[in-house]
């Protein structure tokens, strides 16, 4: 009865589901079972490890080096491993927290199985950035197969197999229409008339025919240069679908010129890409972008939900994902903002819709609150233009919350007198925060170093941007306040038996994905580029950079964008759940709901964040942590 109690309890447990029958029996025949009272010390620091241990009930502490809290075990868990791999004294002491049973398998079994059994090898590797990044790969593997192959398709993959259509700068618009005409192409690559070295120098389309050939009443023996759209952008051969289509979003154009090598191999249209992908949800941005009303806007937005499900389920990462809900949200402020516009008449001075925090990072999740502002140009002046700049910050905020983008709890709000300044305002704003930083300023400021012009004159933010990091740069105190408040951040790596869990009214006790998980590898990546001077506000982007100017390491950035990955796939597929299920989408879940899988990964990514985060106070915060 025994054999057959472990037999049953292993056999569906990880990494013993990986194991064959005959493997798992040898397990079953080597197990020794042993109970341990609360508080006794199961694995003391420094010693000889013989075992491969299973709480079969009750929850185990590990203590690094016997002081400093690791992780909090429950049933299934395992530990013991890393001392039985390197075969060398523990570095942590292992406590029991309840009353419990062990499972412990010899060192000699435990090592065979794993040379034996290369799935059953692979759970137990010992850096927890390998697992998390293997991790993320699987995540990656997974989905439909079908719909996953759409979803992952590189765009060369769409790409007909035939020769680039092209014509010459010297040939005139008659000739270029005839070229299309007779190859049946509703877009014209138009290059230098070097046969030799023949560059890519416009593009032309159907679209740009009717508006500025038929519509303008141009003569058709002007030369093509005329009326083509010049210098257009390229994209890649080898990006996938999803992210091509996003780009072409972002740009708002319908056709690019692919390339690979250098070379132009073809031309691909948005219409192209969504008939790929089999979602008509995908046109979202395309329907907030031409509502005639904020009350259209908000009833194309109620399709977002679904769309980012059908996502989620096709195995969409997490980082593009991100980048479409992102880009849907970007358009609604755009539009909802022209919409005001259009009623209230022209702006009377230059300005520009400023967006903070997730949106301007291009990492919004479903169920985010608005943060935004306004910059004025020259010629502001408060008693003239604040009138039609308070009326048009009203509808733009109200049409937003309307559209479910929430009002922001903390007031940053174009609607909030403090959020609308002219560019010299928000610069000495940015000015004090940085030359005199207090932990309370810069606890309440960090969200406006995030910062991206989503509607308007974007140079105004531009230029604030760079201005502000430049500074930010040079002044080693202001970048050791934001590392020490980085750094403050208590990482929930006991979050079983809800140690660190946040209490919320109406869900209980839950792990808060965004501010517990998300947020402190926002602060790291932050922290990093305003030492660099990196303006881009992209997280992903950010580390990148960080890394190549030796803010952190290759390795360290490489594992935070894991994390960040991991993380976030963690928290679409919860609310994918929760949208299914009928409830609004959140940030906040209860540990008790994740998968074995989910919460073993978890728990390594919040070691390297915590392993980060004592980094950043150590090399910028002065040694506070």
């Amino acid at each position: 009865m025994e054999l057959t109690e472990i037999h049953s309890f292993l056999g569906v447990q990880e990494p013993f589901s990986r194991l064959t029958e005959p493997q798992l029996g040898r397990v079953i025949k080597s197990i020794r079972i042993e109970y341990f009272r609360r508080n006794a010390v199961i694995i003391d620091v420094g010693v000889e490890n013989s075992w491969l241990s299973t709480v079969r009930s009750g929850a185990v502490e590990l203590q690094l080096g016997g002081t400093e809290l690791e992780a909090r075990l429950g049933e299934g868990d395992v530990f013991g491993y890393p001392s039985l791999i390197n075969n060398a004294p523990t570095r942590n002491r292992v406590i029991a927290l309840e009353d419990c049973l062990l499972y412990l398998l010899p060192k000699d079994v435990f090592l065979a199985l794993r040379a034996e059994n290369a799935a059953f090898g692979q759970f137990f590797i010992a850096e927890e950035s390998q697992r998390l990044r293997e991790a993320v790969e699987n995540l990656k593997s997974l989905g439909p197969d079908a719909q996953l192959a759409s979803v992952f398709a590189l765009v060369r993959d769409m790409l007909p197999a035939r020769s680039v259509v092209r014509a010459s700068i010297h040939q005139t618009i008659a000739q270029a229409a005839q070229i299309m005409t007779r190859e049946d192409v509703s877009t014209l690559l138009i290059y230098s008339g070097d046969e030799k070295q023949a560059a890519l120098l416009g593009v032309l389309t159907d679209k740009d025919l009717r508006r500025r050939v038929l519509g303008a009443g141009r003569d058709l023996t002007d030369l093509v240069t005329a009326v083509m759209t010049p210098d257009p952008k390229t994209i890649s051969a080898d990006l996938p679908i999803l992210s091509a289509l996003l780009l072409m979003q972002d740009m708002n154009v319908h056709h690019l010129p692919v390339v690979d090598g250098g070379e132009v191999i073809g031309v691909i249209g948005a219409s192209d890409l969504l008939a790929r992908m089999g979602s008509n949800t995908l046109q979202i941005a395309g329907q907030v972008r031409s509502a005639p009303s904020p009350a259209a806007v908000a009833k194309a937005i109620t399709a977002l939900p679904r769309a980012v499900t059908g996502l989620i389920e096709a195995g969409v990462d997490a980082d593009n994902v991100g980048r479409f809900v992102s880009s849907v949200g970007e358009q609604a402020h755009a539009r909802i903002l022209a919409l005001a516009e259009a009623e209230l008449g022209p702006a009377p001075v230059p300005y520009a819709l400023i967006a903070f925090g997730s949106l301007a990072r291009s990492e919004q999740a479903l169920g985010s609150d608005q943060d935004n502002g306004f910059v004025y140009g020259q010629g502001y002046d408060a008693a003239a233009h604040e009138p039609y700049f308070t009326a048009l910050a009203k509808r733009l905020c109200d049409g937003l919350n309307e559209a479910g983008y929430v009002y922001c709890p903390g007031n940053i709000m174009a609607t909030n007198p403090a959020q609308r300044k002219t560019w010299a305002a928000w610069r000495d704003d940015f000015d004090r925060w940085i030359t005199a930083p207090d932990p309370v300023a810069i606890l309440n400021s960090t969200i406006f170093f995030d910062m991206r012009a989503v509607a308007g004159q974007a140079d105004l933010v531009e230029t604030l941007r760079g201005d502000v990091y430049a500074q930010a740069q040079k002044n080693k105190i202001f970048q050791s306040f934001i590392a020490r408040s980085a750094a403050s951040t208590r990482i929930p790596l006991g979050f079983f038996r809800n140690l660190l869990l946040q209490h919320d009214a109406v869900e209980g006790d839950v792990l808060n994905l965004k501010t517990q998980a998300i947020a402190p590898i926002v602060d790291i990546a932050r922290a990093h580029a305003l030492a660099s001077g990196i303006g881009a506000a992209n997280t992903h982007t950010r580390l990148s950079l960080a890394a190549e100017a030796g803010s952190i390491s290759k390795d360290g950035a490489a594992d935070l964008r894991d994390c960040f990955e991991f993380i976030r796939d963690v928290r679409f597929r919860h609310q994918g759940q929760q949208i299914k299920a009928g409830l609004p989408a959140s940030n906040k879940l209860d540990p008790k709901n994740l998968s074995r899988f989910d919460r073993e990964h978890l728990r390594d990514a919040f070691k390297i964040i915590r392993a980060q985060l004592e980094s950043l106070g150590r090399t910028m915060a002065g040694g506070l942590s």
